[in-house]
């Protein structure tokens, strides 16, 4: 089994895929290994880089992106034998456009601000996403959006919560993303800087800081006391929430 300095899968054609195995919880096990890998948009990845996922153990993938940015950046799984593609999109709009600062805007972090947003307003399509992992059947499932930051990150950090692993080492599998896609980053701030984009706040909306998850969580847990309560509160049936759960925790 792999350990955790190689959770990081680096590949060529993309910045940010891990696997969300080899945590500690508070049930015991730590989380399962090549069960749910966590990315950003594998569009880039050569047939090599493909391949190399599906030799992991690689069955199912879901892509939490819009229509339109698939449609900009196709999944290459879509049309690959051997792997189950869905589009689960969390937002039907690019989720650029969702972030930005709206009116119920409550704190000094607009990253916060649209992460606890998410969490109130996006709840069938976050069930719809968590449905679809507990569905996916044998083998990993990868789930991605863009950047592998945002959507993605809110919904690893979801299933973490889900497993008992404690909220230092959510946080820190949420921050890592911002060196893996740095590079990734100076591409989206070049082309912010052709299209109007405030660059004050789109910098602060690229940020991984590990203050926003730790109030997310908060967030979370002040209105909902746990991540499983929530997660039935939002319509998903308890036995697709000890699925999920028993998926992560299954011993190797």
């Amino acid at each position: 089994m792999p350990n955790d300095n190689q959770r990081h899968l680096p590949l060529a054609g993309a910045y940010n895929i891990r696997d969300l195995g080899g945590y500690a919880t508070w049930y015991g096990p730590r989380t399962s290994w090549r069960q749910f890998l966590r990315a950003d948009s594998p569009h880039r990845l050569s047939r090599s880089d493909l391949n190399k996922l599906i030799d992991e153990g690689l069955s199912s993938v879901i892509d939490l992106r819009s229509a339109n940015e698939v449609a900009k950046a196709p999944n290459p799984f879509a049309k690959m034998d051997g792997v189950r593609y869905r589009n689960i999109p969390l937002f039907d709009r690019l989720a650029p456009d969702n972030m930005r600062p709206n009116e119920h805007a409550a704190s000094d972090d607009p990253l916060l601000d649209f992460y606890c947003h998410t969490l109130e307003t996006r709840q069938v399509a976050i069930g719809n996403a968590l449905r679809g992992l507990a569905e996916a059947g044998d083998g990993a499932v990868m789930f991605h959006c863009t950047a592998g930051k945002d959507r993605t990150g809110l919904i690893a950090a979801l299933l973490l919560g889900l497993a008992g692993v404690n909220d230092d080492d959510i946080i820190a599998d949420y921050v890592e993303t911002r060196a893996l896609i740095a590079d990734l980053v100076l591409e989206f701030l070049e082309h912010a800087k052709t299209n109007g984009t405030d660059l004050d706040t789109y910098r602060k909306l690229l940020e991984c800081n590990p203050t926003t998850m730790r109030r997310a969580i908060a967030h979370l847990r002040r209105k909902y006391r746990s991540v499983a309560r929530y997660m039935t509160e939002i319509g998903l049936e308890a036995d697709i929430v000890g699925h999920l759960r028993n998926r992560l925790l299954t011993v190797d």
